[in-house]
């Protein structure tokens, strides 16, 4: 059978967002048709308390919340690590952002005596562990691995300018940063700005299996379920998704087009001190990455450093598609820029009365799409349905230093 999840995501302990309630997630999980969701932020205390009276254990490794039968948790936190290394960028410290996922509390309950044992802060949603010395940051990633042997550690936008093999970081393999516990490394997730297509020709990364989350900060229905995975298990058990992540049992992922991620091209904003207008570089960014407008150092965007990355001669194949939230592109089609309009929601919830979820809708045939949809929904929507799905839709400008690309769907 195949489930979609979704396993990366925030809780309001995060910073910067406000709070957001399981209640809302599992409705929103409803209407895209996500199977199982990363609760977010599970080490830290308040929030795995908050988690411990909220779920219920379906006694598979999962939880749900009381009032809905449907929607499954999974315990999941996001942890930056950090150490000594050589990287320019960042003052001869390596910093790579991690995704943990647990089978029971009875797990975090370990890893939060451990982050007490190893003098760790664990103030926030997304806590950091520092290290001295790339030895005893290996030591670390043994610790927690063997916590539990279901416990799942997953390089985060493994591309990005905090992920593992981003350019803050400048390593040319994945060995540098894990040494022998690279071994243990099963998965990495692709990130906003990046897809299989362009991290499979990195060497050292074509191997392991390629999964994509939302990395979600919001109940919202553009930020649930923007990107997922879609795994094929023998039953909706948490053992049943660790196996697929480690023996690659994916049946495709659905990726942001990269052109969207907000780090995929370099350049620097319009708002950046000394500039007037925003600068970015489709091809040939000046060599030393100096901003030709303010002097100033630009970070390598995601598609000039992954071609700067050792290649591979060993290229595996991941199944993929590009999609955008059904619901950005109602509010396209109308020319709206709110997806919140009275206008827009009603349209979504319409076009959800002929197909079981959003995902459904996505992987539903072009004639079936036209078939339910012609007679009750406007044909600017239906043909901006059908577009996205044939991929024919792009960002111009393209994502660079933190900005999201701007979408245009030729209609």
């Amino acid at each position: 059978m195949k489930i979609t999840a979704d396993l990366h995501s925030h809780s309001g302990y995060a910073g910067g967002v406000g709070n957001i309630q399981l209640k809302d997630i599992a409705e929103t999980m409803q209407y895209k048709g996500i199977n199982v969701y990363g609760t977010g932020d599970c080490l830290l205390l308040q929030r795995s308390n908050e988690l411990r009276k909220e779920l219920i254990s379906c006694d598979n490794g999962l939880y749900k919340i009381k009032d809905n039968s449907k929607a499954n948790f999974l315990l999941q936190t996001e942890v930056i690590l950090t150490t000594k290394g050589r990287s320019s960028y960042m003052k001869n410290k390596l910093m790579a952002h991690h995704i943990i996922l647990f089978p029971n509390f009875e797990s975090i309950d370990k890893m939060q005596a451990y982050m007490i044992k190893w003098k760790q802060k664990n103030t926030i949603g997304r806590p950091y562990i520092v290290t001295e010395c790339r030895e005893r940051l290996i030591d670390i990633l043994y610790e927690i691995k063997n916590i539990h042997p279901l416990i799942e550690i997953i390089p985060a936008h493994i591309v990005t300018p905090d992920g593992v093999m981003g350019s803050a970081n400048r390593l040319s393999h994945p060995e540098e940063f894990y040494g022998d516990f690279f071994k243990e490394i099963n998965a990495l997730e692709t990130g906003l700005s990046a897809d299989p297509g362009m991290l499979c020709e990195v060497e050292g990364l074509s191997h392991l299996t390629m999964v994509s989350f939302s990395d979600g900060h919001s109940s919202a229905l553009n930020r649930i379920g923007r990107e997922f995975t879609v795994f094929d298990v023998n039953e909706v058990s948490y053992k049943e998704i660790i196996n697929a992540i480690r023996n690659n049992k994916i049946l495709f992922t659905a990726e942001f087009m990269p052109e969207e991620g907000r780090y995929h091209l370099t350049g620097h904003r319009a708002n950046k001190q000394g500039h007037k207008e925003a600068i970015y570089f489709v091809d040939n960014p000046p060599k030393d990455y100096i901003c030709p407008i303010c002097n100033k150092k630009m970070a390598p965007g995601v598609a000039d450093w992954i071609k700067q990355l050792p290649k591979t001669k060993k290229r595996s194949k991941h199944n993929f598609i590009h999609l955008l939230p059904l619901i950005e592109v109602i509010a396209y089609a109308y020319s709206l820029k709110s997806i919140k309009s009275p206008k827009v929601c009603k349209t979504y919830l319409d076009i959800l009365q002929s197909f079981e979820t959003e995902i459904d809708l996505w992987q539903s045939s072009e004639e079936k799409i036209r078939l339910l949809l012609t007679k009750s929904i406007n044909s600017n929507i239906v043909n901006a349905i059908i577009k996205v799905k044939n991929q024919d839709f792009y960002y111009d400008p393209p994502g660079f230093d933190g900005n999201y690309g701007v979408l245009k769907i030729n209609l």
